[in-house]
């Protein structure tokens, strides 16, 4: 079991990694993919365990990683599994693993459902009332333009 740790990571990924760090810390990636997001820039995806977890890079060469997304029912966050969970016992699933800002930022009906803790830097997708992954993202300087990483 590996617990999400808010604004920091999961171990053995912590954001702001390098790609190098990455690699001495966790090995050679299952696969990697480069993408585009919904603004059209461009994103370096690595998966480790079986595409159970995702690292997130923007693709110039000293870029670090910005975020990690777990789809394993086995990631904990601040200890309570929340990731296989009913999307009914969401809320008070995030309010037992002290999330108390949890709320619905993007519905897309019978493709999924988006929940975001701003306080926290999680974001929870949900899935025909399933609860599938996790994402934990670094904090933002006040003017949200730059990440501030773990020390």
């Amino acid at each position: 079991m590996a617990d999400a740790t808010p604004y920091f990571g999961i171990a053995p990924f912590v954001l702001g990694m390098s790609r190098e760090i990455v690699r001495a810390t966790a090995g050679k990636p299952d696969s990697v993919e480069t993408t585009r997001d919904d603004e059209g820039a461009a994103v370096e995806t690595w998966f480790y365990d079986g595409g159970e977890i995702e690292l997130e890079f923007d693709p110039a060469p000293e870029a670090k990683l910005e975020s990690i997304t777990a789809w394993s029912d086995k990631t904990t966050v601040n200890g309570v599994a929340i990731i296989g969970c009913e999307l009914a016992d969401l809320q008070r699933l995030a309010r037992e693993a002290d999330i108390h800002d949890l709320e619905l930022t993007e519905d897309f009906a019978d493709s999924g459902q988006c929940w975001q803790s701003e306080q926290h830097g999680l974001m929870f997708w949900a899935a025909k009332d399933k609860v599938v992954n996790l994402t934990i993202f670094p904090r933002f300087d006040d003017s949200g333009e730059e990440p501030q990483w773990p020390a």
